[in-house]
């Protein structure tokens, strides 16, 4: 299970980065951003995460105490997912989930 805080973010690049590399300027950065695909929700509708935890009011940050139970419940329930389960088929699992990022479909040419 693969969990993300609903205003993380999750790229091997800063936007502003992506935005110097593509396009000679930091000032793209949103730009960047949204072809990166970096959000919780953009990377939940791709399969890379299995579920957004939502933060308090203005981030995680705002409230740590409350945010530290919404992560202990969020963690509760995904590891009691896993009782009984055969590691080995966790592990398999987990390796054909890995294996799938990334992999991509060439469009025929029209």
């Amino acid at each position: 299970v693969t969990l993300m805080l609903q205003y993380a973010i999750y790229s091997v690049i800063s936007p502003e980065g992506c935005a110097a590399i593509l396009w000679k300027s930091a000032e793209k950065a949103p730009e960047a951003a949204e072809t990166l695909g970096i959000t919780a929700h953009r990377l939940k509708a791709l399969g890379l995460v299995d579920r957004i935890i939502s933060e308090p009011v203005g981030g995680a940050h705002r409230d740590p105490a409350h945010m530290a139970q919404l992560l202990k419940r969020a963690l509760s329930d995904a590891l009691r997912q896993f009782q009984g389960v055969d590691p080995k088929a966790l592990l398999e699992q987990r390796h054909q989930r890995i294996m799938h990022y990334g992999k991509f479909k060439e469009l025929g040419q029209a």
